[in-house]
């Protein structure tokens, strides 16, 4: 169960999953590698988190949808998967001096799988953890991208791990988040690495209590990115599920992150069971018209799991001193 669940929040008229956690949706699995080292001007706060379709993304992409709420990031293999609707690697978060060596390690991971691949589209999303981490150092190697991918299990840790460990939002240590919602036969999962917003922002609802703002460090107007990544078992085409990643910012929205022009806001969503085989000329599967019932319940379903999950990395962050001694405060409930 994630941090706003064991707090005892409840949000929104859908029900959660099991877990609660983007790996709700069979088969996906998460895995992180965390670097923290040294202190001073050397200050290593970071790391690398895997999101891993099931099967064999390569052989079988997934069909896949994305939206650029703002685009001041240096996200890797968007342009691709806006164009083509495919998934065909898996999701590596991290931070932004990061990006290339994760998008090695991704051709590494299918190129052992497939050495007879001669296109890769690999996909990296990336938050900038320089306020607590000496970015300039670039300590992630392919190894610790390829770490993060062979650990993926279906227990997602939440709070200061992998890409979250340098991760602020609203003036709180921030981190990895997760939530899911069922809706009839289908899940829609999130996983989400909130980097923004000042306390002035933040809008919060659900639990028992409200949040003390005054302790949360102040921060400038233009610091910070938001990467949500959904997955779902629901059958649906590449614009669907663009569509789905825009609700999943409506949900964002009501947390308070701002959207700033110095941020970048990234949405993927996938599906787990409409696939596109390669060489195969012709995909015979069930699909889910636009005017289904279903539909506007999934849209929901984005909405509250992304809103959810962005709370639930708050309140799973732990405290980290970073450089320069910033200690950014955790986010806890007055009861």
């Amino acid at each position: 169960m994630n941090a706003f669940r064991k707090a005892g929040g409840t949000l929104g008229r859908l029900p959660a999953g099991p877990r609660c956690a983007i790996t709700d949706v069979p088969g996906v699995r998460v895995g992180h590698c965390t670097l923290i080292a040294d202190e001073g001007e050397r200050t290593i706060r970071t790391g690398v988190t895997a999101i891993v379709p099931p099967g064999d993304p390569y052989l079988e992409p997934c069909s896949a949808g994305v939206f650029v709420l703002h685009g001041h990031g240096k996200a890797l293999g968007l342009w691709q998967i806006q164009d083509v609707g495919e998934l065909e690697t898996p999701i590596l978060l991290t931070n932004t001096l990061a990006v290339f060596a994760c998008g090695e390690a991704l051709l590494t991971w299918t190129l052992r799988r497939h050495p007879q691949a001669r296109s890769v589209n690999p996909v990296v999303l990336e938050c900038n953890d320089g306020r607590l981490s000496a970015i300039e150092l670039r300590p992630i190697k392919e190894e610790h991208a390829l770490r993060a991918l062979e650990t993926a299990s279906d227990e997602v840790q939440e709070g200061s791990v992998g890409a979250g460990t340098g991760m602020i939002a609203f003036g709180y240590k921030s981190g990895i988040g997760t939530a899911s919602r069922r809706v009839g036969p289908y899940t829609v999962g999130v996983l989400a690495l909130p980097n923004m917003g000042r306390p002035e922002d933040f809008r919060f609802w659900g639990l028992p209590g409200l949040p003390q703002k005054k302790d949360a460090q102040p921060s400038s107007a233009q610091d910070g990115s938001l990467i949500v990544v959904l997955a779902t078992d629901a059958p649906l085409l590449p614009a669907q599920l663009g569509r789905l990643c825009r609700r999943a910012a409506l949900g964002a929205a009501r947390t308070g992150a701002p959207a700033d022009t110095g941020s970048g806001d990234f949405f993927l969503a996938f599906s787990t069971t409409l696939r596109f085989p390669r060489g195969v000329e012709k995909v015979t599967t069930e699909i889910i018209p636009e005017r289904s019932k279903w539909v506007g319940e999934l849209y929901r379903a984005a909405a509250e799991a992304t809103e959810e999950a962005i709370y639930s990395a708050l309140l799973a962050a732990t405290p980290l001193v970073g450089r320069e001694g910033r200690n950014p405060p955790v986010f806890r409930l007055n009861r």
